[in-house]
């Protein structure tokens, strides 16, 4: 891996030490006849006076003007973070929607999504501004590995996407490690000649050993505190673009600023860090202003209401779903990835912010859990760190709970729904909106219920948006639905759910959605979940399979009765988890605030109307 000057990464020559670095260039103002003009990308580097002129002249095009913060000491390995999160915070500013779930996957969704949700406000790109990266360079003056592989990829993506990547020009001796050397290579190398000396130490090589001992971020300090179990942070890591090491580097890199206790040295007994946990919780994500949704935009044509109610007195007992063999692993390449998972959940401690701990929950617990209970990963070494993962998401959230009711920031929640669907519905020229609550849909058996509508219906509706909402508590029906009905600004004022039960289809009934109330709004429900998982059963892996294909054909019919360019709304309400029993899987449980009862899906689908 070779190591080359910031400017020579960039094609340029580094300036002078001793002469200042000129301004960057205002590009010119468009001609008033023509509108705004080709908007310039690529990469430059913008001094600190010249910042604010460039940021404003990208906005005249109708980019995105971001500033990112220059980087500190301890967000060395983060810089992918450091970027995201400034990104982040300048849509949200602007009212852009929340991220998707799919763009937790690599830098290149991650950066897609963002566009596409500049696109949506009538944004054309994104500018960003990154002060110096000096702070985070070794003491040899290079950016550690990940770091490297992140800045690279941001400059090719500068190159070939509409992004502007302004840089310090502090930073033009930077040192920044280059593509890695495959090891076939190394071996496929022509020999030294006989009768040369060895060479001694590179610089180069130098260079490489002091970045990787010193690569490893600053220890937090605490004063006189044991570690404790804190609200995890879900994983995020990267597929190859262009460099072969831009996969191990991002992991790496969002590896160390996960959150979670190795499960194997928790103590019972050892304080949480519940103060730091409930500001990370309440101060790590904001909630956009939505539009409230009127009461005709969850109106329904004649088609939209051939739905009957069902009669819940006269229905029969709850027929079994079938079981069928167990299907693929969520994840293709859990057999060799549980390690790594298992990894990234050891990995880190401290309170994150919420986008950090959704990516982990959907890249590392989600699969992780799935590739144990496929016997795919040994349960005597996963079961702990599962476990302790868990068990401190449950801790934090229920002692976090009440201050994020409390409070304007906040993630988004299973009540945001009616104004989130309908804001998507807008934004994708819906004709009429229809929410389909499925009572139970926990996240993993949306997961299924997803790859079965596309593998069923291709191009017949297009899915829009995924999103993860959080429950609030306690994570049962009557809950969901007191909180949908009083919207975002009755939060505060919740003081518990209602005493009367929410009734449950069951038999064939459990099948046929059902329209209900919540406060003035009207939304389907299905109950095929809660009824299915009323009893014990089959093993949990072969189970959920078998009840996602009962769900995504029950979501298949109500589908078939939409009118053209509807958007269904598909979320589920709460989740549920379901202990080992004997060969098999107990009757689900529900009510608590473990990860598989609090964050649920949600996914937007346009039915009709697609190309």
């Amino acid at each position: 891996m070779s190591v080359l000057p910031l400017s020579g990464l960039l094609g340029r020559s580094p300036a002078p030490p001793e002469v200042e670095p000129e301004a960057a260039p205002e590009p010119p103002p468009a001609p008033p006849e023509l509108g705004r003009p080709e908007a310039p990308t690529g990469v430059r580097f913008v001094d600190d006076e010249s910042v604010s002129a460039l940021l404003e002249s990208a906005e005249r095009y109708g980019f995105l003007a971001v500033a990112a913060p220059a980087a500190r000491p301890h967000d060395r390995g983060k810089l992918a973070l450091v970027l995201e999160e400034a990104i982040e915070s300048a849509l949200e500013r602007r009212g852009a929607c929340p991220p998707g779930v799919g763009a937790a996957g690599d830098l290149e969704d991650s950066l897609g999504d963002q566009l596409y949700r500049a696109r949506l406000i009538e944004l054309r790109g994104i500018c960003v501004t990154v002060g110096s990266l000096g702070a985070i360079a070794t003491l040899g003056g290079a950016l550690d590995a990940e770091d490297s592989a992140v800045l690279r990829w941001w400059i090719h993506a500068a190159r070939t996407r509409p992004v502007l990547l302004g840089l310090s020009p502090r930073d033009r001796t930077l040192d920044v490690y280059g593509a890695p050397t495959p090891l076939e290579t190394l071996l496929l190398a022509e020999p030294t000649p006989t009768g040369e000396a060895a060479p001694s130490m590179d610089p180069e090589v130098r260079a490489s050993s002091e970045a990787m001992e010193l690569s490893e971020p600053p220890p937090s300090v605490r004063i006189a505190e044991p570690p404790s179990d804190t609200l995890p942070a879900p994983a995020d890591h990267t597929d190859d673009h262009d460099d072969s090491d831009i996969d191990e580097a991002v992991a790496a890199a969002v590896a160390a600023v996960a959150a979670v206790t190795d499960a194997t040295s928790a103590t019972a007994d050892e304080p949480s860090l519940v103060g730091e946990l409930t500001d990370a919780i309440v101060e790590g994500l904001s909630v956009p202003e939505f539009e409230p949704a009127t009461e005709s935009a969850f109106a329904q044509t004649e088609a939209a209401t051939t739905i009957e109610s069902a009669s819940l007195e006269a229905a029969p007992d709850p027929a079994p779903v079938s079981v069928e063999p167990p299907s693929a692993p969520l994840e293709p390449t859990a057999g060799d990835d549980w390690p790594r998972w298992v990894s990234e959940l050891r990995a880190a401690e401290g309170p994150k912010p919420l986008a950090v701990i959704e990516r982990m929950f959907v890249k590392s617990y989600v699969p992780l859990r799935d590739a144990m209970l496929r016997g795919l990963a040994p349960e005597s070494e996963v079961g702990p760190v599962l476990d302790a993962w868990a068990t401190s998401f449950a801790t934090s959230y229920e002692a976090a709970f009440d201050a994020l009711r409390l409070r304007g920031k906040r993630p988004t929640m299973v009540l945001d729904v009616p104004d989130v669907a309908h804001r998507i519905g807008r934004l994708h020229g819906a004709r009429a909106v229809q929410l389909l609550l499925v009572d139970g849909l926990r996240f993993d058996l949306g997961l299924r219920v997803e790859a079965e509508l596309r593998a069923e219906l291709r191009n017949e509706v297009a899915l829009t948006e995924r999103l993860i909402l959080w429950s609030g508590l306690p994570t049962d029906t009557r809950t969901q639905l007191e909180l949908i009905g009083r919207g975002p600004a009755g939060l505060a004022d919740f003081s518990g759910p209602p005493e009367s039960e929410v009734p449950v289809a069951r038999g064939r009934m459990a099948r046929t959605p059902r329209r209900i109330k919540a406060g003035h709004r009207e939304l389907l429900k299905l109950d095929l979940v809660e009824a299915a998982l009323s009893e014990p059963g089959a093993a949990e892996a072969a189970r959920l399979d078998a009840l996602g294909r009962e769900v995504a054909g029950c979501v298949r019919d109500v589908m078939e009765t939409l009118p053209h360019r509807t958007l269904l709304f598909v979320f589920g309400d709460h989740g549920f988890w379901l202990a080992s029993q004997g060969g098999g899987s107990s009757a689900l449980r529900q009510g608590g605030a473990q990860p598989e009862e609090v964050l649920v899906p949600g996914f937007a689908w346009l039915v009709g109307g697609v190309q």
